[in-house]
């Protein structure tokens, strides 16, 4: 995200209903993984992937609006709809048909200090328990890159997320991190030691601390173009564009 688009979302408050496809069929993709986790559905023997295509379908056809936009004029719903099925059918073959995990929460909000001072709030796709002081968040992505396992090592995402947990939950003995990359069914596990969690603590202040600063100052949130700019609906709102972002209408 560049700093002009953080300014306007977050800053400034605008919010828009305007969303890409491919945000859209992750949402939908995201909605139905929650779905499988719940309760009643965990206590089954067994879930087909028929039960859970036909709640993909509800989702998306409940879900969908007139503001959803195809940024690559060379790609169809059609194509995204299928690549939410795809990640849906890797991620049941490598985990169902029976979903027992010791689940915690599902899209689990948690709010948490880093010093006593800076308060943070973030939403845990999935939170595990399956033994006492043992946790395991879980991250669903549905784009086509995955990350390395290096890139994973420096995410500030779940590092954040782990620092919820500590924070909200004991005992916590071990946190494992994993990332599922559902397009190609790949998964990424992470443990921090101690060290790189509060290397993460400081990393995190020095980046709040130059955000409040450059507000107080009235500081330059300049934007930073990119080929990401044809995935941002707040073009009418930057100091570059200052136009209708041209993306087409999704059908």
């Amino acid at each position: 995200m560049c700093r002009e688009h953080y300014k306007i979302l977050y800053i400034d408050g605008i919010r828009k209903d305007d969303e890409s496809l491919e945000a859209f069929m992750g949402k939908c993709v995201h909605a139905t993984l929650e779905w499988i986790y719940q309760p009643r559905n965990i206590k089954k023997p067994y879930m087909t992937f028929d039960s859970i295509c036909k709640k993909y379908d509800e989702l998306w056809l409940e879900a969908w609006h007139d503001r959803i936009y195809i940024a690559n004029p060379r790609s169809t719903t059609d194509e995204f709809y299928t690549i939410g099925k795809r990640c849906l059918a890797n991620y049941y073959n490598k985990y169902g048909p029976v979903f027992e995990e010791a689940v915690k929460g599902t899209e689990l909000e948690l709010e948490f200090t880093i010093n006593e001072t800076y308060k943070f709030r973030g939403v845990i796709d999935r939170l595990d328990n399956p033994a006492e002081g043992r946790w395991i968040i879980h991250d669903y992505k549905t784009g086509k890159h995955p990350k390395t396992d290096r890139a994973a090592r420096n995410d500030l995402q779940l590092a954040l997320y782990q620092i919820a947990v500590e924070s909200n939950f004991e005992p916590v003995n071990e946190v494992i991190l994993i990332w599922h990359f559902l397009r190609n069914g790949n998964e990424v596990r992470i443990v921090h030691d101690r060290e790189a969690i509060e290397g993460f603590k400081k990393k995190t202040i020095r980046a709040v601390d130059k955000i409040i600063k450059l507000s107080e100052d009235n500081g330059n949130f300049y934007p930073r173009e990119s080929l990401l700019c044809n995935w941002c609906y707040y073009w009418e709102e930057c100091s570059v564009k200052q136009e209708k972002n041209p993306s087409l209408v999704a059908r």
